[in-house]
């Protein structure tokens, strides 16, 4: 993941989805102090879809599943590859690291 700050302004790209608990943790309504930190400017925190050719993400899922021995694991990445049409052609965990 590459990162950048320029006139004050941090760019940064995620894999983690920001749900309520992320969001939580980036939320605050007054200014703080604690630990030595002092937090009394405001910012604005804008979280935007990075759009990808679906191949990439099929490419992605495809990792996920080789390396995945967790059996929990196994249903949500067969749904979430569903939704972009692909189906695994191997066995979970064929490419883990032993």
């Amino acid at each position: 993941m590459s990162e950048s700050i320029e006139n004050d302004i941090i760019t940064f790209e995620t894999f983690r989805k920001m749900g309520s608990y992320e969001m939580g943790n980036l939320k605050s309504n007054e200014a703080t102090c604690f630990n030595g930190n002092v937090n009394v400017r405001k910012y604005k925190v804008t979280i935007e879809l990075v759009e990808e050719p679906n191949d990439v993400i099929i490419e992605r899922l495809q990792k996920l599943w080789d390396e995945c021995d967790n059996y929990h694991h196994w249903t949500p990445l067969r749904t979430e590859a569903k939704k972009y049409n692909y189906e695994f052609p191997n066995s979970p965990s064929t490419k883990r690291n032993k």
